[in-house]
């Protein structure tokens, strides 16, 4: 094996060269289909993600990569050097090809046609994006990523809209630096950190994320980094109240909400105080339940627990007896083995009762006039959508890797992971304005493809091939979008960067406005989305 390995040295002039191929010589090759030339081509730049050239020129329109550049607190002193351009470039190339670990890198290396679209000199190593992660400080760097990230979706926050807040764990395999032993259902005993994030619900667009020890992760830890999010908007742009599930219903973190006048909608534990009033309400009967549409029954009623400081709203929530019936001979769980009493004085069995399933107890401080009794079940469901969030950027974006033995850099890496999928899930839209494509699918969509570089008479072209199946449809949808942003870019040429993202954003989120337009779009720019 190793005399295949060796080098093939040029043989003495005047000796057969038939033993020999030259670098830049064809040589047959024989396959099923029959005899092929192969041949190599160093000289060619190429690239298999050739449609990015697209996604740049979104970034390019936005100003999304240039602000990002303006204040990077990421700086090299003399000329050897890394540049923080390579280096955020590398980054932002290794995380749009789905790479959660700092090894991947070494996979974008070869690419000598993306780097230089995004005024990169070259890609950097593995080693090389880490040390920069260490040498930015973590506050000032955390502060930097957390203004960009909202700032990729604030002047759509101006309209109503709904803040999500829920916590993940990433299990750990080594010795990090806040590596503890805490709540961990997919595995219990291993060590972990917590990511407590917020997203504006149903665009599944992220306003930053808090990593902090395995231990923490009740939600009253990641109020901190939610109060310091919310703190860079204005008043004006602060959602119109918050979503949690029943990490979030303690007496410590709604005091928080209801001091800062912000609405909330929580989950209740099954505590004995709440089981006593779910025995209560459903020993008022089924004429007391109110229809609250899709299967579900409401009830509203009012609960003081023990260590709260007052009386707070609260919603009970069951499945219509109709949807689901269950019989007395069905296996009953654990968690439904509970006995409750009957008007008789006996018992029954919560399983065997005319309703079925748990009952969920929610409790809110949302107006009743404007939130009534039937609309709580729906606005509650439609927190589910969080957990796809969490799914789509542990397992398709890379929050599930990129681990050093500092917390610090695994903050800032989980950050800018947020910033771009934010960018690409607007980009994104372009081509689907109704619904949220995940990034299994519109990357291998929008981002793979052929590309070669040739360069004549002072002209620089790229030329792409598709392999999709549905690669015909995909270049005709690329090609009115590219004509979209290079038409807004001739008009909007003297417009400032605030501008231009104002209309964009305008632009991919019309079906979520309502048509509205946002605030900072100039006048004029009506032409552009005439039609």
């Amino acid at each position: 094996m190793s005399a295949l390995l060796t080098d093939s040295r040029a043989h003495p002039q005047g000796e057969s060269q038939k033993q020999g191929i030259s670098p830049s010589q064809a040589w047959p090759l024989d396959t099923p289909g029959g005899r092929f030339f192969a041949e190599w081509d160093e000289d060619t730049p190429t690239t298999k993600d050739g449609q990015l050239i697209f996604f740049f020129q979104f970034l390019q329109a936005g100003g999304r990569w240039q602000k990002l550049m303006e204040n990077c607190p990421l700086h090299y002193v003399g000329n050897r050097g890394s540049g923080a351009k390579n280096v955020l470039g590398t980054v932002l190339l290794s995380i749009l090809n789905g790479h959660w670990r700092y090894a991947h890198i070494n996979a974008i290396r070869g690419d000598a046609i993306n780097p230089p679209l995004l005024g990169m000199e070259k890609t950097v190593s593995e080693d090389t994006v880490r040390r920069a992660m260490k040498r930015i400080p973590e506050e000032v760097g955390l502060e930097w990523l957390r203004g960009h990230i909202l700032d990729s979706i604030s002047p759509a926050l101006a309209l109503p809209w709904i803040l999500d807040i829920d916590t993940t764990v990433k299990p750990l395999y080594g010795h990090q630096q806040g590596a503890e032993i805490g709540y961990n259902p997919q595995k219990p005993g291993r060590p972990s950190h917590t990511y407590h994030s917020y997203f504006v619900a149903n665009l599944r667009i992220s306003l930053g994320v808090d990593i902090l020890s395995g231990k923490k992760s009740a939600g009253a830890y990641g109020m901190t980094g939610l109060w310091k999010t919310l703190g860079r908007l204005p008043r004006s742009h602060w959602p119109t109240f918050a979503r949690g599930d029943c990490g979030y219903g303690s007496e410590k973190v709604m005091l928080e909400f209801e001091q800062r006048q912000l609405p909330y909608l929580f989950k209740l534990r099954h505590s004995p105080k709440v089981k006593a009033l779910i025995r209560e309400c459903v020993g008022l009967g089924h004429h007391k339940w109110k229809n609250a549409g899709d299967g579900w029954e409401a009830m509203e009623s009012s609960l003081k627990l023990q260590g709260w400081t007052r009386e707070r709203r609260v919603v009970l929530v069951r499945e219509a007896p109709a949807k689901a019936p269950v019989g007395k001979n069905k296996r009953r769980r654990r968690d439904h083995q509970e006995l409750l009493p009957r008007n008789d004085g006996k018992s029954w069995d919560l399983h065997a009762a005319p309703w079925s399933g748990k009952i969920a107890v929610l409790v809110s401080s949302l107006d009743e006039n404007a939130y009534p009794t039937v609309a709580m079940p729906r606005l509650y469901r439609e927190r589910s959508d969080c957990e796809n969030n969490f799914d789509e950027l542990k397992n398709q974006w890379g929050w599930s890797g990129y681990t050093t033995r500092q917390i610090a850099p695994c903050r800032l890496m989980a950050n800018l992971v947020a910033l771009f999928s934010n960018w690409w899930n607007l980009y994104v839209r372009f081509y689907d304005e109704e619904h949220h494509r995940e990034a299994i699918t519109s990357r291998p969509a929008l981002m793979h493809g052929v590309a070669r570089q040739v360069q004549s008479g002072g002209q620089r072209k790229v030329k792409v091939s598709l392999q999709h199946e549905y690669g015909e449809a995909i270049a005709r949808a690329v090609r009115e979008v590219s004509s979209q942003l290079h038409y807004m870019m001739a008009i909007a040429e003297q417009w400032t960067i605030e501008q231009r993202w104002s209309l964009l954003l305008t632009r991919l989120l019309r079906r979520w406005l309502g048509g509205k337009w946002l605030s900072g779009v100039p006048p004029d720019a009506k032409l552009l989305l005439s039609g």
